[in-house]
């Protein structure tokens, strides 16, 4: 632009040399005649009035060019600044065009990871939930820690089975897919049973089902646990069944079957996995439920004996195991109702709680007293003991215990009570009269090795002699324990065991005639007294029924003169 075009100041230099020959040639003449008037003065120019305005024009110019070129050359950097600016504000833009594209790029990548780990995610919790809806959690966990789960040996499980009956004629008679639907509905409560009492689900094998407790983690309360569930899974058998009656439908029926005892449980398969138990305990516990009755629980007397505080069960006698060994057979009916909700038997109430807390965590070894206790009574006591017999203090023992928890024991003196009652009698084994005092004897010297303090034997000794008649009790223990020793005054057997106290004193010589005998029990049964507001309400009104029986049996004097 430069090289184009004359500089700007080039047009002033022109008008100015113009004026300034304009000036001189005009002055010329002018200057003569003052230089020949003065000639003997000398003068400068710089003296001279037009250098000074010459001087002041060409200063004006000068600073006037000066400052032009200062704007123009400002106003040349101010273009190229603008030119870079812009220059560079493309670059940016470009730039800005370039990060926002690889953003979008980042982007839609962090969403396809995302996507694929939400993928692997949903993967990973189906696997989980397969997993866990398979195995039971712990077993779950092991096996994610190291890859496979070792075979293990439990000493204590409760093994459950359940069988509907008759499944083959059902099979023959109806469809398939209904018989898949009744299933899918029977095992899903049968499922929620069983986790709301802490067993774990086994397998199920066509219409079996079958589940343990105790397993894979170790507990004392699995046969208890696996006794209440399997009343209550009956108790929805049974509600189907009058549901099917009422709508004249057909129903189903089930047999269930538990036993107690070691088994060895671990994963089989590679492709499915399976946890899974084995071991004689399993077999025996299937053959329970094959020996069943429809409708009923069958158990074990391995399981029995680690129940009985909680439950009423039958003895149904022996059975034959496939091995062809003989074992002790019972049926569950209910929990003990004192133990239940409402007293249905079905539900175990706060009580229950307590007593089991108490059973597995207590000090006192109070079942292996029993055991042994009630195995050297049983060898040892003498046959002509009609009412004094095992019968009488294992009667004994659950009237106490009843008693107990209906008047609110459900600490340590539960068990001290129903220790003095396997003792109270035990002294008949060497005497007959005064024989509490031997049972106080063999409570001294065998209760210490049971985990039974000082001041508990002090307390069991007291229990025993309380129960010399006429009883004078001082404390609620001492209460319970005499009401119980008599519950039966107050019962519809009283008849019955009357009779064979009757046939032992006669046998000891205590007593000649049946007559005798009345006039011994109308004397009695006035002298007794229930102590606990349990035994008054469900006993004394029986008792009265049953002296008045006496009395009036007295009164009629018919009596045979052989005693």
């Amino acid at each position: 632009m430069e090289g184009a075009s004359a500089p700007f100041f080039v047009p002033y230099l022109a008008l100015f040399a113009f004026v300034f020959r304009k000036f001189v040639v005009k002055n010329k003449g002018f200057s003569r005649q003052i230089s020949m008037i003065e000639l003997t003065r000398e003068i400068h120019f710089w003296q001279s009035w037009w250098f000074w305005v010459l001087t002041s024009i060409i200063l004006f110019f000068a600073v006037f060019i000066f400052i032009r070129s200062r704007i123009e050359r400002s106003r040349r950097n101010q273009v190229r600044l603008e030119v870079k600016i812009a220059e560079r504000t493309r670059e940016i833009r470009l730039q800005k065009t370039k990060i926002e594209e690889q953003n979008r790029l980042i982007e839609e990548e962090k969403n396809k990871v995302l996507q694929q780990q939400a993928l692997l995610q949903t993967e990973k919790d189906r696997t989980e939930q397969w997993l866990n809806n398979t195995l039971p959690s712990e077993v779950v966990i092991e096996l994610k820690r190291s890859g496979k789960v070792k075979a293990q040996g439990f000493q204590q499980v409760s093994v459950m089975f359940t069988d509907v009956v008759g499944f083959t004629r059902i099979s023959d008679t109806m469809q398939p897919s209904r018989i898949v639907s009744k299933l899918d509905i029977l095992f899903q409560k049968f499922d929620e049973i069983i986790q709301a009492n802490n067993l774990e689900k086994i397998k199920t094998i066509g219409d079996a089902y079958m589940c343990a407790g105790g397993v894979p983690i170790e507990n004392s309360t699995n046969p208890i646990d696996a006794c209440t569930a399997a009343l209550q899974i009956q108790a929805f058998m049974d509600k189907l069944k009058y549901e099917a009656i009422a709508d004249h439908e057909d129903f189903w029926e089930i047999r269930l079957g538990i036993n107690t005892g070691p088994v060895i449980a671990g994963i089989i398969g590679n492709i499915r996995l399976a946890y899974d138990i084995w071991g004689s305990t399993v077999n025996l516990a299937q053959r329970m439920e094959m020996l069943g009755e429809p409708g009923k629980v069958t158990i074990t007397g391995n399981t029995f004996q680690l129940i009985e505080p909680y439950f009423e069960c039958e003895y149904k006698g022996k059975a034959l195991t496939k091995s062809r060994a003989k074992v002790d057979t019972y049926v569950v009916n209910r929990i003990k109702p004192e133990l239940s909700v409402n007293g249905e038997g079905l539900v175990p109430n706060s009580r229950f709680e307590e007593i089991k807390k108490l059973h597995h965590y207590s000090s006192i070894k109070y079942y292996k007293t029993e055991h042994n206790v009630l195995s050297f009574m049983e060898k040892n006591l003498s046959d002509k003991l009609y009412y004094h017999s095992l019968k009488h203090t294992k009667d004994v023992v659950k009237s106490v215990e009843r008693i107990a928890l209906l008047e609110g024991v459900t600490d340590e003196g539960l068990f001290l009570l129903k220790t003095a009652a396997i003792l109270h009698d035990a002294g008949f084994i060497e005497r007959y009269d005064n024989n509490e005092e031997i049972g106080a004897r063999m409570a001294t010297e065998l209760l210490p090795k049971y985990g039974y303090t000082e001041q508990h034997v002090k307390t069991i000794v007291e229990l025993i002699h309380v129960t010399k008649f006429p009883h004078k009790p001082i404390n609620k223990l001492q209460e319970i324990i005499c009401d119980a020793d008599l519950d039966y005054l107050g019962t519809d057997d009283f008849e019955n065991i009357a009779d064979r106290l009757r046939q032992e004193l006669t046998e000891m010589g205590k007593i000649q005639s049946r007559k005798q005998w009345d006039e011994i029990q109308v004397k009695f049964l006035n002298q007794h007294q229930y102590f606990t507001q349990t035994a008054i309400q469900m006993r004394q009104e029986k008792k009265n029924m049953n002296l008045q029986i006496v009395i009036d049996r007295l009164a009629a004097d018919q009596y045979e003169e052989v005693s």
